[in-house]
């Protein structure tokens, strides 16, 4: 019998990713130097690499 999860445990990761792209987009639109850009290149990056890394552990 499996264990019925809760909302909150199963939108977290997706929130988070979805909260960092936001963060990460609007980094670019504020700053197009200094830190800023830094910042949303690497917001924006890793929700790239986890989708990245999901997609080659369901290959295997």
């Amino acid at each position: 019998m499996t264990a019925r999860r809760s909302l909150a445990l199963i939108w977290r990761w997706p929130a988070l990713l979805a909260a960092l792209s936001v963060f990460g987009l609007l980094a670019a639109l504020i700053g197009q130097t200094g830190i800023w850009l830094p910042l949303s290149w690497g917001a924006l990056t890793i929700p790239l690499a986890v989708a990245a890394l999901c997609i080659v552990r369901s290959r295997d």
